[in-house]
């Protein structure tokens, strides 16, 4: 299946994750001031880099934002 986009509009892929712990508690981000939505909650995740697939942006987003270190099988 194909998609269409309008005419002068570029798609911008994304990834984001929901990371749970074994007492079911969920890691939430609070946007930094100077970005757009600054002060809201969010997954972690961030922008699909050419040549990456969304989990490899997973894998970098967590370590960037969150020092966290973590491998693609992990994220299933």
């Amino acid at each position: 299946m194909s998609e269409v986009k309008p005419a002068g509009k570029r798609l911008l892929l994304v990834a984001a994750c929901a990371l749970v712990d074994t007492d079911r508690r969920v890691l939430l981000a609070q946007r930094p001031e100077g970005k757009q939505l600054a002060g809201l909650w969010e997954f972690p995740g961030g922008k699909v880099e050419p040549g990456e697939t969304p989990e490899e942006c997973l894998v970098r987003e967590l370590h960037e934002e969150l020092g966290i270190e973590t491998e693609v099988p992990c994220l299933a």
